[in-house]
């Protein structure tokens, strides 16, 4: 193999690589809403905003920034107010239940998050949450696992469900979200991140 081939050889390895490390990571903020920028300055013009809750697919760190993908187009988000996470949930993290690290809000006080996997390609989120002077209250989504990606895309209701059901039956009223909703995960202390409510086994 000559000098040239060798070296785009490695060129497209190392490619190859970088594209697959940043797609295994999401961007996301735990303040109510955060600006995005067109470039990686906080004198660019503002393409949007990243909000709690929200998460997006890192394209790669730079300069301080978080470069990311909104509807196919390139922003920039400062690291000083967003953090990243993996888009990759380990399967030995299914049927676990973690308890919240936070609030979720004002209401929802304490809670817990169990993936339950329904086949192999699908999977129900629940939440558990206390509420201040209210009853608790339950929150089930269908998800799609692929690739080790966990992403609600249905409602499937806030009553009691037994999530051993099959799919085709759990899915007998579940209403499609407008907006997917992405689990991310942080190896590190083994923290879910969802829907803008942080988990972690060891609460």
């Amino acid at each position: 193999m000559n000098l040239k081939k060798l070296f785009c050889t490695l060129t497209v390895a190392t490619l190859t690589a970088a594209a697959a490390f940043a797609q295994s990571q999401y961007v996301f903020t735990t303040k109510s809403s955060v600006n995005l920028r067109k470039a990686a300055s906080t004198a660019s013009a503002k393409a949007g905003t990243l909000t709690k809750g929200e998460m997006l697919p890192l394209v790669e760190e730079t300069d301080g920034w978080y470069k990311v993908e909104v509807n196919g187009a390139p922003a920039f988000v400062s690291q000083s107010v967003a953090s990243v996470c993996d888009a990759n949930v380990p399967a030995e993290m299914f049927g676990k239940m973690f308890g919240s690290s936070e609030p979720w809000d004002n209401i929802r006080f304490e809670g817990s998050i169990t993936i339950t996997p329904v086949g192999k390609d699908h999977a129900v989120i629940t939440m558990e949450w206390m509420r201040v002077n209210l009853p608790a209250e339950s929150w089930n989504y269908m998800a799609t696992v692929k690739d080790g990606k966990v992403v609600a895309t249905h409602n499937l209701g806030m009553s009691w469900i037994d999530p051993d059901q099959p799919y085709e039956t759990l899915m007998e009223e579940a209403e499609p979200l407008d907006t997917p909703l992405p689990v991310g995960f942080d190896e590190f202390n083994n923290t879910l991140y969802f829907n803008g409510a942080v988990f972690s086994e060891f609460e």
